[in-house]
Protein backbone atom coordinates (compact mmCIF):
# COMPACT_ATOMS: atom_id res chain seq x y z
CA UNK A 1 0.00 0.00 0.00
CA UNK A 2 1.14 3.53 -0.70
CA UNK A 3 2.50 5.50 2.26
CA UNK A 4 -0.57 7.72 2.15
CA UNK A 5 -3.62 6.35 3.90
CA UNK A 6 -6.03 9.28 4.26
CA UNK A 7 -8.60 8.92 1.49
CA UNK A 8 -9.05 12.68 1.33
CA UNK A 9 -5.36 13.06 0.46
CA UNK A 10 -5.31 10.22 -2.09
CA UNK A 11 -6.27 9.99 -5.73
CA UNK A 12 -8.97 7.63 -6.94
CA UNK A 13 -6.26 5.53 -8.57
CA UNK A 14 -4.44 5.18 -5.25
CA UNK A 15 -7.60 4.14 -3.42
CA UNK A 16 -8.32 1.58 -6.15
CA UNK A 17 -4.76 0.27 -5.88
CA UNK A 18 -5.05 -0.13 -2.10
CA UNK A 19 -8.33 -2.01 -2.44
CA UNK A 20 -6.84 -4.15 -5.19
CA UNK A 21 -3.95 -5.00 -2.88
CA UNK A 22 -6.37 -6.35 -0.29
CA UNK A 23 -6.79 -3.32 1.97
CA UNK A 24 -10.47 -3.75 2.82
CA UNK A 25 -10.51 -1.99 6.20
CA UNK A 26 -11.32 1.71 6.58
CA UNK A 27 -11.42 3.81 9.74
CA UNK A 28 -13.98 6.62 10.01
CA UNK A 29 -13.59 9.28 12.71
CA UNK A 30 -16.80 10.98 13.83
CA UNK A 31 -16.89 13.98 16.15
CA UNK A 32 -18.79 17.13 16.99
CA UNK A 33 -18.42 20.88 17.24
CA UNK A 34 -19.52 21.82 20.74
CA UNK A 35 -18.21 23.97 23.55
CA UNK A 36 -15.98 22.41 26.21
CA UNK A 37 -16.03 25.07 28.90
CA UNK A 38 -14.11 28.35 29.04
CA UNK A 39 -10.77 26.60 28.54
CA UNK A 40 -11.63 23.77 26.12
CA UNK A 41 -11.81 23.70 22.34
CA UNK A 42 -15.08 23.63 20.44
CA UNK A 43 -13.59 21.00 18.15
CA UNK A 44 -12.40 18.72 20.97
CA UNK A 45 -14.61 15.75 20.08
CA UNK A 46 -13.62 15.91 16.41
CA UNK A 47 -9.93 16.47 17.04
CA UNK A 48 -9.68 13.52 19.43
CA UNK A 49 -11.68 11.19 17.19
CA UNK A 50 -9.26 12.13 14.40
CA UNK A 51 -6.15 11.59 16.53
CA UNK A 52 -7.24 8.16 17.77
CA UNK A 53 -8.57 7.09 14.35
CA UNK A 54 -5.23 7.94 12.73
CA UNK A 55 -3.43 5.72 15.24
CA UNK A 56 -5.93 2.89 14.78
CA UNK A 57 -5.63 3.06 10.98
CA UNK A 58 -1.84 2.81 11.14
CA UNK A 59 -1.95 -0.16 13.52
CA UNK A 60 -4.44 -1.96 11.26
CA UNK A 61 -2.77 -1.07 7.96
CA UNK A 62 -6.12 0.45 6.99
CA UNK A 63 -7.26 3.47 5.04
CA UNK A 64 -8.56 6.51 6.91
CA UNK A 65 -11.78 8.20 5.82
CA UNK A 66 -12.02 11.96 6.26
CA UNK A 67 -13.43 13.17 9.55
CA UNK A 68 -17.17 13.72 10.00
CA UNK A 69 -16.82 16.88 12.15
CA UNK A 70 -20.43 17.59 13.09
CA UNK A 71 -22.62 15.58 15.44
CA UNK A 72 -25.46 15.70 17.94
CA UNK A 73 -24.74 18.70 20.15
CA UNK A 74 -28.13 20.27 20.82
CA UNK A 75 -27.55 20.12 24.57
CA UNK A 76 -24.74 22.67 24.15
CA UNK A 77 -26.54 25.22 21.99
CA UNK A 78 -26.79 27.74 24.85
CA UNK A 79 -23.02 28.19 24.49
CA UNK A 80 -21.61 30.26 21.62
CA UNK A 81 -19.84 28.45 18.81
CA UNK A 82 -21.64 25.11 19.14
CA UNK A 83 -22.98 23.67 15.87
CA UNK A 84 -25.39 20.75 15.94
CA UNK A 85 -27.12 18.41 13.52
CA UNK A 86 -30.60 17.04 14.07
CA UNK A 87 -30.76 13.29 14.77
CA UNK A 88 -32.48 12.80 11.41
CA UNK A 89 -29.80 14.68 9.45
CA UNK A 90 -26.97 12.96 11.30
CA UNK A 91 -28.45 9.51 10.75
CA UNK A 92 -29.00 10.05 7.03
CA UNK A 93 -25.59 11.64 6.52
CA UNK A 94 -23.69 8.89 8.35
CA UNK A 95 -25.63 6.20 6.51
CA UNK A 96 -24.73 7.78 3.16
CA UNK A 97 -21.04 7.99 4.08
CA UNK A 98 -20.95 4.36 5.21
CA UNK A 99 -22.90 3.21 2.16
CA UNK A 100 -20.36 4.95 -0.09
CA UNK A 101 -17.48 3.14 1.60
CA UNK A 102 -19.28 -0.18 1.27
CA UNK A 103 -20.00 0.54 -2.41
CA UNK A 104 -16.26 0.90 -3.10
CA UNK A 105 -15.45 -2.49 -1.59
CA UNK A 106 -14.51 -1.98 2.05
CA UNK A 107 -15.58 -5.04 4.07
CA UNK A 108 -14.66 -3.84 7.54
CA UNK A 109 -15.47 -0.31 8.72
CA UNK A 110 -14.18 0.98 12.05
CA UNK A 111 -16.00 4.02 13.42
CA UNK A 112 -14.06 5.97 16.05
CA UNK A 113 -16.51 8.28 17.80
CA UNK A 114 -15.67 11.26 19.99
CA UNK A 115 -19.15 12.44 21.01
CA UNK A 116 -21.36 10.23 23.16
CA UNK A 117 -24.78 11.21 21.69
CA UNK A 118 -23.56 10.19 18.22
CA UNK A 119 -23.31 6.59 19.40
CA UNK A 120 -27.02 5.85 19.43
CA UNK A 121 -27.91 6.64 15.79
CA UNK A 122 -24.55 5.25 14.63
CA UNK A 123 -25.11 1.84 16.21
CA UNK A 124 -28.56 1.61 14.60
CA UNK A 125 -27.12 2.49 11.19
CA UNK A 126 -24.27 0.00 11.67
CA UNK A 127 -26.70 -2.77 12.54
CA UNK A 128 -29.02 -2.14 9.60
CA UNK A 129 -26.15 -1.94 7.10
CA UNK A 130 -24.59 -5.13 8.41
CA UNK A 131 -27.93 -6.91 8.02
CA UNK A 132 -28.28 -5.55 4.48
CA UNK A 133 -24.70 -6.05 3.25
CA UNK A 134 -22.80 -8.37 5.60
CA UNK A 135 -20.09 -5.74 6.08
CA UNK A 136 -18.63 -5.66 9.59
CA UNK A 137 -19.10 -2.18 11.05
CA UNK A 138 -17.72 -1.63 14.54
CA UNK A 139 -18.25 1.43 16.69
CA UNK A 140 -15.91 2.61 19.42
CA UNK A 141 -16.27 5.61 21.70
CA UNK A 142 -12.52 6.20 21.95
CA UNK A 143 -12.55 7.30 25.60
CA UNK A 144 -14.42 4.15 26.66
CA UNK A 145 -11.35 2.15 25.65
CA UNK A 146 -9.71 3.44 28.84
CA UNK A 147 -12.56 2.79 31.26
CA UNK A 148 -11.27 -0.57 32.47
CA UNK A 149 -7.70 0.61 33.03
CA UNK A 150 -7.80 4.35 33.67
CA UNK A 151 -6.67 4.15 37.30
CA UNK A 152 -3.43 2.49 36.13
CA UNK A 153 -2.64 5.17 33.55
CA UNK A 154 0.54 7.25 33.80
CA UNK A 155 -0.41 10.52 35.44
CA UNK A 156 -3.19 8.82 37.42
CA UNK A 157 -1.69 5.79 39.15
CA UNK A 158 -0.10 6.70 42.47
CA UNK A 159 -1.71 10.15 42.54
CA UNK A 160 -4.84 11.58 44.16
CA UNK A 161 -6.54 11.21 40.77
CA UNK A 162 -6.75 7.46 41.32
CA UNK A 163 -9.39 8.25 43.96
CA UNK A 164 -11.62 9.98 41.40
CA UNK A 165 -14.65 8.38 39.83
CA UNK A 166 -14.60 7.54 36.11
CA UNK A 167 -17.17 10.26 35.24
CA UNK A 168 -14.90 12.87 36.83
CA UNK A 169 -11.82 11.68 34.91
CA UNK A 170 -13.55 11.51 31.51
CA UNK A 171 -15.73 14.55 32.20
CA UNK A 172 -16.85 16.96 29.49
CA UNK A 173 -13.92 19.36 29.24
CA UNK A 174 -12.18 17.44 32.02
CA UNK A 175 -8.69 16.02 32.37
CA UNK A 176 -8.88 13.33 29.66
CA UNK A 177 -10.34 15.52 26.91
CA UNK A 178 -8.18 18.50 27.79
CA UNK A 179 -4.94 16.51 27.73
CA UNK A 180 -5.97 14.96 24.41
CA UNK A 181 -6.66 18.40 22.96
CA UNK A 182 -3.24 19.61 24.08
CA UNK A 183 -1.63 16.63 22.34
CA UNK A 184 -3.58 17.39 19.16
CA UNK A 185 -2.12 20.88 18.89
CA UNK A 186 -0.30 22.85 21.53
CA UNK A 187 -1.10 26.48 22.26
CA UNK A 188 -4.87 26.27 21.75
CA UNK A 189 -6.25 25.13 25.11
CA UNK A 190 -6.71 27.92 27.67
CA UNK A 191 -5.78 26.27 30.95
CA UNK A 192 -5.62 29.75 32.50
CA UNK A 193 -9.42 29.81 32.17
CA UNK A 194 -9.98 26.28 33.46
CA UNK A 195 -12.82 25.73 35.91
CA UNK A 196 -13.43 22.71 38.13
CA UNK A 197 -16.84 21.26 38.94
CA UNK A 198 -18.07 18.00 40.38
CA UNK A 199 -19.61 15.19 38.32
CA UNK A 200 -22.49 14.49 40.72
CA UNK A 201 -25.18 16.19 38.64
CA UNK A 202 -23.95 14.42 35.50
CA UNK A 203 -24.06 11.08 37.33
CA UNK A 204 -27.62 11.77 38.48
CA UNK A 205 -28.75 12.52 34.93
CA UNK A 206 -26.88 9.63 33.30
CA UNK A 207 -26.10 6.32 34.99
CA UNK A 208 -26.58 2.60 34.32
CA UNK A 209 -30.14 2.72 35.69
CA UNK A 210 -31.55 6.09 34.59
CA UNK A 211 -30.93 8.39 31.64
CA UNK A 212 -32.52 11.85 31.77
CA UNK A 213 -31.64 13.91 28.67
CA UNK A 214 -30.46 17.31 29.86
CA UNK A 215 -28.69 20.43 28.67
CA UNK A 216 -25.10 20.85 29.73
CA UNK A 217 -26.03 24.07 31.56
CA UNK A 218 -28.30 21.92 33.74
CA UNK A 219 -25.17 19.99 34.70
CA UNK A 220 -22.78 22.92 35.07
CA UNK A 221 -23.11 26.63 34.37
CA UNK A 222 -19.53 26.78 33.05
CA UNK A 223 -20.16 24.19 30.32
CA UNK A 224 -17.55 21.78 31.64
CA UNK A 225 -16.93 19.70 34.74
CA UNK A 226 -14.15 17.59 36.19
CA UNK A 227 -10.68 18.99 36.86
CA UNK A 228 -8.56 19.67 33.75
CA UNK A 229 -5.78 21.53 35.53
CA UNK A 230 -3.25 18.68 35.43
CA UNK A 231 -3.53 18.15 31.68
CA UNK A 232 -0.34 18.05 29.60
CA UNK A 233 0.38 17.25 25.94
CA UNK A 234 2.49 14.26 26.97
CA UNK A 235 -0.33 12.72 28.99
CA UNK A 236 -2.66 13.29 26.05
CA UNK A 237 -0.30 11.44 23.71
CA UNK A 238 0.14 8.51 26.10
CA UNK A 239 -3.58 8.17 26.79
CA UNK A 240 -4.69 8.39 23.15
CA UNK A 241 -1.97 5.88 22.17
CA UNK A 242 -3.26 3.41 24.73
CA UNK A 243 -6.88 3.99 23.67
CA UNK A 244 -5.93 3.15 20.07
CA UNK A 245 -4.07 0.01 21.17
CA UNK A 246 -7.03 -1.22 23.18
CA UNK A 247 -9.47 -0.50 20.36
CA UNK A 248 -7.34 -2.52 17.94
CA UNK A 249 -7.06 -5.44 20.38
CA UNK A 250 -10.83 -5.52 20.92
CA UNK A 251 -11.48 -5.14 17.18
CA UNK A 252 -9.36 -8.14 16.29
CA UNK A 253 -11.06 -10.22 18.96
CA UNK A 254 -14.48 -9.21 17.62
CA UNK A 255 -13.51 -9.99 14.02
CA UNK A 256 -12.02 -13.35 14.99
CA UNK A 257 -15.16 -14.25 16.90
CA UNK A 258 -17.44 -13.17 14.04
CA UNK A 259 -15.52 -15.47 11.68
CA UNK A 260 -16.37 -18.55 13.77
CA UNK A 261 -19.70 -20.21 14.21
CA UNK A 262 -21.03 -20.28 17.78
Amino acid sequence: MASKNNIGEMTTAEVAEALGNGVDVVVLPVGAMEQHGPHGLIGTDSFLAQVVAEKVAVKLGALLAPLMPYGLSSSHMNFKGTMSLSPEAFTLFSRDVLTSLIHHGFRKIVIVNGNEPNYYPLIMVARSLREETGVLITLSNWYSALQECWKDLPGVKGTEKAEWKWPYFMAHGGLLETAGSMAYKQGLVRLDLAATYGSERREAFSNPVVSLPSRIDEVTQKGSYGDPRGATPELGRIWTDLAAERIVDKLRAAWDTAAKKP
